[in-house]
Formats: structure tokens, sequence, C-alpha cells
């Protein structure tokens, strides 16, 4: 490529670059990513217990193919109740939610980004 010293071509080789971190770093990156907010959300889970079980337990992180995700176990499925709030039995008012998740991603989702943006830069060689 000629040099022409408008920044362009320097830019094309590093969105070159980028196109080449593979599948599996992209993986390994996104799953350190996802370990690093579920140990900053499980201390934020309120304690309730479902037959000796507790919430912060059931937090887990899965990798399924090409994605990777922060999951409840099955058994766990009332945490969207206790994060989002719900209607009492009976429909007499609400128990209001703790949005422990969305608090969570609000305080520590750009260092999240910064994780995985500086494991590809690594990666990458720069």
């Amino acid at each position: 490529m000629a040099s022409n010293n408008n920044g362009f071509a320097d830019a094309l080789q590093d969105v070159n670059t980028l196109l080449k971190v593979n599948e599996e770093v992209e993986k390994d990156i996104l799953e350190e990513a996802a370990q690093y907010f579920a140990d900053k959300l499980r201390p934020r889970i309120p304690k309730s217990d479902m037959n000796g079980k507790h919430l912060q337990d059931a937090l887990k992180v899965v990798v399924k193919g090409d994605k990777v995700s922060v999951e409840f176990e099955d058994w766990a499925f009332y945490w969207y109740m206790v994060d989002k709030g719900h209607k009492k039995r009976g429909g007499r008012g609400r128990v209001k939610g703790q949005h422990f998740v969305q608090n969570t991603w609000d305080s520590d989702g750009d260092k999240v980004a910064d994780i995985m943006a500086n494991k590809i830069i690594k990666k990458m060689g720069g």
C-alpha cells in the first residue's frame, strides 16, 4: 500500500489485524469477562433461601458453542422476581425489585469492556 499519510492505511491495517483474532481467542476473552462479571455480581445477590440453596450458589458462566453467558441454575428460576420485583400473592400490592443485575452492570460494565479490549490488544501483539 502506498503511504498517503492520511491514516486510512494504518486504520485498515488495524482493522485487518482485529479480524484475524480467531474464535478461540474470542471465546477465551468472553469467558474471562463473563467470569469477572459473575464475580462482581455474586456478592450483590441478596440472600434468599429455597430448599437450603441460595441464589448466589446458582450463578454460573456457561459456554455453548460460540456463545458465553452468565446464568442461574434452573432451580433458581425466581432470581428474576427478586431482581425485578413482582406482585404479592393474592394481587395485593407489589414486592419491590432489588435490581442487583442492572446495578452491577451499570457499575462494572465499562470494566468488562476494558478487560475484553485489553486482552484483544494483547493477543494482537500491541
